[in-house]
């Protein structure tokens, strides 16, 4: 009961947080684009062509629903889509200060917004999902972890192909043949096969922990 209790305020907080950055994020977008000549619909468009932004979107209803329904495992919060959404919003984080922050130095209000959504969802994210129950998962949950970066690249690449814009160099055909393309979809999607089962380790680790506890 203590851990559920525990998983629900992290739960409120995290979807507090996790919506007022997405919330921040838009609201930037939207300013910034229509101040050059876009429209409000072109700069939402382009707000929901980002990795960062759809997992973070996860991240956000998951949390909402485990806030208003913690003892629930159906769903958004079932056991194999909480496992996806902390792998996802991980490799958020891992791949953003490794790979991207370097790239540009936001100030102000996108600092906030910028640490909202690559520095606290992750940590809210997985303390969410460290402190729901263990031991659920099969090997094949894994795989299942897979399906959110490849079909995220389908999805990034299809868009792509009507208005220009690829959100992430390497995902960008206009700069990459397809077949560096490819490769960089296969060693995203191996890269969250084995960071499910680092996931899947802690896992049992933590389960037959909990067993231990009641006998």
């Amino acid at each position: 009961m203590g851990g559920m209790k525990a998983a629900r305020w992290v739960a409120t907080i995290g979807a507090g947080v996790v919506g007022a950055a997405l919330a921040l994020q838009l609201y930037l977008i939207v300013r910034n684009m229509t101040a050059e000549g876009a429209t409000v619909a072109e700069a939402v468009w382009r707000y929901f062509a980002y990795f960062t932004i759809l997992t973070n979107s996860l991240v956000f209803a998951v949390l909402a629903r485990g806030a208003l329904k913690p003892g629930d495992e159906r769903g958004l919060n079932a056991p194999r889509i909480e496992l996806m959404m902390a792998v996802s919003i991980t490799f958020v984080g891992v791949v953003y200060n490794l790979l991207l922050a370097s790239r540009w130095n936001p100030q102000g209000l996108q600092k906030i917004a910028d640490l909202g959504v690559h520095d606290a969802a992750p940590i809210l994210g997985v303390l969410y999902w460290l402190l729901r129950p263990h031991g659920h998962h099969t090997w094949r949950d894994a795989l299942f972890c897979a399906l959110w970066p490849t079909s995220y690249a389908a999805y990034a690449l299809t868009r792509g192909q009507f208005d220009g814009f690829y959100a992430y160099f390497f995902m960008d055909p206009t700069t990459l043949t397809w077949p560096e393309l490819w490769l960089n979809v296969a060693g995203l999607s191996l890269a969250f096969v084995i960071g499910a089962f680092a996931f899947l380790t802690l896992d049992g680790a933590m389960a037959r922990r909990a067993a231990a506890k009641l006998t």
